[in-house]
């Protein structure tokens, strides 16, 4: 992580003659804010404990120090009190620890230490916005799933399954043809067949999950969006979650590949269902497997593998402060081509 750059202030000189530059630690900026906790999950593993956001995408490690700031997290605490505490139990008045630990948290989105925006205090008391659809049997279905692949799931396969998409982009590239239909048809198509893909998308997630012993406690849909929740995913390596989160745009693609691969060969007259797949599966696989402006299952799996828990947040921090790093650079360039690359291809 980055070290956050000093602020200045600038004050009068002796005697109100001129003026002086004076740099303070940007963390006694927090010492008198009082963070509030988001809903999280506390769970001890062996000799630590694993923070977990409630929407399952950030998960991180505590050792007995952090856990003990974390316990005094209320809202209602100053930084600056949770730092006597901390110097009561540890004999040491670190405020640097306990700031760094708390701008941590901040950037993995697990705590508040400004007021919530207009809109979240606006729609706070709308308890239907906050309402998701949830379905627990998806365990069962994906165990069945991996039953049934896990013999061809080897990365030996791998590219095979490049070939697919290769074949695929070349097939939907040759093939210009188009059928006539009414936008009403095309419409519907597209709708049913985008359904179909965020289904099998979810449904990819959670047989990776399965794929390495972890749980499913279920899929979600609500207004914070599609996800698969899982319970002991945590305990795996980064390379774990890192395929486990790219697993859905990976079927995306792959449907789409098929679907182009097949239109090749047939009449005319059967093509709308099949472009209607095409599209609706790039649009789902570009939307969660590149644009990083928000979070996705990119960002998700490159954040695991640099071990940074919220990487949008990290980035814009680093961006701002000037220490840029690579994965924050790689990221930041990765917003600018989401922003350019839709017109472009529009374009052309």
């Amino acid at each position: 992580m980055s070290t956050l750059r000093p602020l200045e202030v600038v004050r009068r000189g002796p005697a109100g003659v001129g003026f002086e530059v004076h740099a303070i630690d940007r963390g006694a900026a927090l010492l008198q804010m009082r963070p509030t906790p988001l809903p999280a999950e506390l769970k001890q593993v062996d000799d630590h404990w694993v923070l977990v956001s409630d929407d399952r995408k950030v998960y991180l490690r505590l050792g007995a120090e952090d856990h003990h700031i974390w316990a005094l997290i209320d809202g209602k605490a100053t930084v600056a009190e949770i730092a006597t505490t901390y110097f009561l139990r540890f004999g040491a008045l670190h405020i640097g620890r306990v700031t760094g630990f708390i701008q941590i948290l901040r950037r993995a989105g697990l705590i508040e230490v400004e007021p919530a925006g207009f809109l979240r205090r606006r729609f706070a008391h709308v308890s239907w916005l906050r309402r998701e659809w949830a379905w627990d049997g998806i365990h069962a279905v994906a165990e069945r799933v991996w039953a049934v692949i896990a013999p061809v799931a080897t990365p030996w396969n791998l590219p095979i399954f490049a070939g697919i998409l290769i074949f695929g982009a070349v097939s939907f590239a040759i093939d210009s043809r188009w059928y006539p239909a009414s936008d009403a048809l095309r419409l519907g198509l597209f709708l049913a067949a985008l359904v179909a893909h965020v289904v099998l998308h979810e449904l990819a997630h959670a047989v990776a999950v399965v794929a390495y012993g972890r749980r499913v406690r279920g899929m979600a849909v609500g207004l914070r969006g599609i996800y698969v929740d899982t319970t002991d995913m945590y305990l795996g390596s980064r390379q774990d979650h890192a395929v486990a989160s790219l697993a859905g745009p990976a079927v995306n693609l792959a449907l789409t590949a098929v679907a182009a691969v097949i239109a090749v060969g047939l009449p005319v007259e059967h093509l709308p269902p099949l472009r209607a797949i095409m599209y609706a599966g790039l649009l789902c696989g570009f939307l969660t497997g590149w644009p990083f402006l928000f979070d996705n299952d990119a960002a998700h799996a490159i954040g695991d593998l640099v071990q940074i828990p919220n990487l949008r947040g990290a980035s814009w921090e680093a961006l701002r402060t000037g220490r840029v790093g690579r994965v924050h650079a790689l990221y930041i360039l990765g917003c600018v081509l989401s922003v350019l690359v839709p017109p472009l291809i529009l374009w052309l």
